[in-house]
């Protein structure tokens, strides 16, 4: 899976990029931040070779607000959103970032877990 969308939402447009890998079901950690060097920009960012969120945060330069795990089911077309990031705690809109992900996979339930 790679999915990469720029999506309206309140307070200006957000960034979804979607990394994982092409089982029938995905799962891993996600970050919802800012891009540094561009504060205006906010990413939502999923990278299910991640072992840590911060790891996600290095890799696409993200100034992390919070974070969780998200679980694809491709052949339910669902994602399941839930958990907290140990190190940078939730991200500040749960009802966001679902809203977000509904967006960028227009095909797909997306519910929180």
């Amino acid at each position: 899976m790679r999915v990469e969308a720029e999506v309206d939402a309140p307070g200006g447009r957000v960034r979804v990029v979607l990394r994982g890998g092409d089982e029938a079901r995905t799962w891993g950690k996600f970050v919802f931040g800012r891009l540094k060097g561009d504060p205006r920009l906010r990413l939502l960012v999923f990278d299910s070779r991640a072992a840590f969120h911060r790891d996600i945060a290095a890799a696409h330069g993200v100034q992390v607000a919070g974070g969780g795990w998200l679980e694809f089911d491709h052949a339910a077309r669902t994602v399941m959103v839930g958990g907290t990031s140990t190190q940078f705690g939730r991200e500040p809109d749960r009802g966001l970032t679902v809203a977000l992900l509904a967006e960028a996979l227009p095909d797909y339930r997306v519910d929180r877990c």
